[in-house]
């Protein structure tokens, strides 16, 4: 007679690993009394446009969302306001759900929920390629709680949405070179869009990486279902529907950005061409660790990735813990 074991799924043992590592660091902030909200930025800007978002999907505020508001600096565009931080972040609609006196506990549990999706969007992934139950499950903590996503919890939350869309885009990648449905890189791709315009081309650069180096080792086993030229078809295809669908948000985001007064008339970069010779030097220490000045534009593409490339791609011999485990 067959025996039939029964294995705990991955993602329940990450969900027991995420909850004792957030009630040690979230939890203790509670504790004292605390918030993880950052009394530079996140008292000036998140929390402030979270609670207006919060009485615009109650309809308690004069101006609806696609209106024009005197509140905003000296009177700005509110959808364009908004859609660097809120609008196309899934996650600060269910804002809605908390009652009005509860938005400020409503903004540190969501900051909980941005972090617990990302090692999701990791183990999808890790599904997608396959990888062994212990190589995934480590490979999402290490992913979830690297230095950067720590740091940017207390302070900037929303960035998070760029490691949670990160495995998501390189899911929809694979899906491609295997012969499925393009349907789904076009729809992650939309919502990166949607999303932040700063995230889209970094995480484009990101999966442009990833695309790359997962043609090359599916080449090498012979398991490429599409050819390059098929491949590349899908992939513009993506693009182009990724565009029409989210042009709704970006074309107005688009026009506002080059009318702001760090575009338009203004100097760009006050003429820089090139970042100072420090900023480069710092550069590998900032992919490993945030200590010092943060580099934002540069860490979101590298950090946890590092992790992820190589173990994806497992090119010759950069065969990394995730799938020797």
């Amino acid at each position: 007679m067959e025996k039939r074991s029964f294995k705990i799924p991955v993602w329940l043992i990450y969900s027991v690993a995420f909850a004792v590592v957030i009630t040690a660091t979230f939890g203790l902030l509670r504790f004292e009394g605390l918030t993880n909200i950052w009394r530079v930025d996140g008292i000036a800007q998140h929390f402030p446009i979270l609670k207006e978002f919060y009485g615009i999907l109650h309809g308690t505020v004069h101006q609806s969302l696609f209106s024009w508001s005197w509140n905003l600096g000296l009177g700005a565009d509110q959808m364009t306001s908004f859609a660097y931080y809120v609008v196309g972040d899934p996650f600060a609609y269910l804002i809605a759900l908390f009652p009005a006196d509860k938005i400020e506990l409503g903004y540190q549990l969501l900051t909980i929920v941005r972090l617990y999706a990302v090692g999701l969007s990791f183990l999808a992934l890790a599904r997608q390629l396959r990888f062994k139950r212990a190589g995934s499950l480590l490979g999402a903590l290490i992913y979830t709680f690297n230095g950067f996503t720590f740091y940017v919890s207390f302070h900037h939350p929303f960035f998070l949405l760029a490691p949670f869309f990160f495995p998501l885009l390189c899911l929809g990648v694979d899906k491609i070179y295997q012969g499925k449905s393009f349907l789904w890189l076009t729809g992650f791709t939309a919502l990166v869009l949607i999303c932040n315009i700063y995230f889209s081309y970094l995480l484009g650069l990101g999966a442009l990486v990833f695309a790359i180096a997962r043609y090359a080792d599916l080449k090498r086993r012979g398991e490429l279902v599409r050819s390059f030229p098929k491949s590349l078809g899908y992939f513009a295809a993506t693009v182009a529907l990724a565009l029409a669908v989210a042009s709704v948000i970006l074309l107005p985001t688009l026009l506002a950005m080059m009318s702001s007064s760090r575009t338009g008339s203004a100097t760009f970069a006050n003429g820089l061409s090139l970042y100072p010779l420090v900023y480069y030097l710092n550069l590998p220490n900032a992919l490993f660790n945030t200590t010092g000045t943060m580099y934002y534009w540069d860490v979101i593409v590298g950090l946890g990735r590092f992790h992820l490339l190589p173990s994806c791609g497992r090119l010759g011999t950069l065969k990394t813990t995730l799938h020797l485990m």
